[in-house]
């Protein structure tokens, strides 16, 4: 494989995390703002945000273990 193309990757994969960072904090926002006492719901929502916050992180170190590689 060609180095851009590694490059391209782990910039791609770069893009997805803060895709899903944005995601994350527009979840977290809205549950917030949300005018209702802590139900089932909100815990769903609670675990969602932390589930994307975990995908988010996993490919973040994916991302620089690619480009990490590469540089050896």
């Amino acid at each position: 494989m060609k180095k851009t193309d590694i490059y391209d990757i782990a910039d791609k994969l770069t893009n997805f995390t803060n895709q899903l960072d944005n995601v994350t904090e527009l979840l977290a926002t809205n549950i917030n703002n949300l005018d209702i006492s802590k139900c089932k719901e909100t815990d769903r929502l609670y675990f969602l945000t932390d589930y994307i916050k975990q995908v988010s992180n996993d490919l973040y170190k994916f991302s620089n273990e690619i480009i990490k590689d590469d540089a050896k």
